[in-house]
């Protein structure tokens, strides 16, 4: 009979002693980490946005390039005409026409140097708010799936694993690889190639003129 009681008290203490295991693990959700890098680098969306940006930069290369064969074409024409100001064959009247003609086309080789830069800063600044822009989009749409699946899964905590502390060392040392879910999260992110089409981008600006 005290046998008995004692395996009683025994399997009842190992119950307990299981339930409070199950329930501190309830209550201690798992963490998990993902390569933040990698997940936007495979994302099909981030390859589409690399797409565009490098086919507008070759839109605004080309319009550059129109530019600067302008300028050229300005600038050859100064040197004909500062040249002829110089030829003492002319008469005085002939080259002082000639110089008066240079001095204007240099004032135009001016300006259209002017137009270039400010050309090229527009479209700079273009480029890089696009790009800032994209870059937002597509990383705000890996974090709300990171947010849902996380939920879903019921885990206490996601970390990204691709960040560096200011020394150059890997913030996270050690992690057990079947705490990365970075392949699971790109699955998900990835399910919808080919139905989606690519974000549209913004008409370009007009010229600097």
């Amino acid at each position: 009979m005290k046998s008995s009681a004692v395996k009683r008290a025994a399997a009842i203490t190992l119950a307990v002693g299981f339930g409070l295991a199950l329930a501190a693990r309830a209550e201690t959700p798992p963490l998990v980490f993902v390569d933040m890098e990698r997940a936007f680098t495979e994302f099909y969306k981030t390859k589409l946005a690399d797409e565009q940006l490098k086919k507008q930069a070759e839109e605004f290369n080309e319009e550059r390039k129109k530019l600067t064969e302008e300028f050229e074409k300005l600038q050859e024409q100064f040197n004909l005409l500062r040249d002829e100001a110089q030829n003492t064959a002319l008469s005085e009247d002939a080259r002082a026409q000639k110089r008066n003609a240079a001095e204007e086309k240099l004032i135009e080789t001016r300006d259209m140097e002017t137009r270039i830069r400010r050309f090229d800063e527009a479209r700079q600044k273009q480029l890089d708010d696009q790009t800032r822009r994209m870059r937002k989009r597509i990383v705000d749409e890996i974090q709300q799936t990171i947010q849902t699946y996380a939920r879903t899964q019921g885990l206490s905590t996601v970390l990204d694993s691709s960040g560096q502390s200011f020394n150059g060392v890997e913030l996270v040392l050690y992690q057990d690889v079947r705490s990365d879910i970075t392949d699971i999260i790109l699955e998900q992110l990835n399910k919808t190639e080919g139905q989606a089409e690519p974000a549209a981008a913004p008409a370009a600006e007009e010229t600097e003129k």
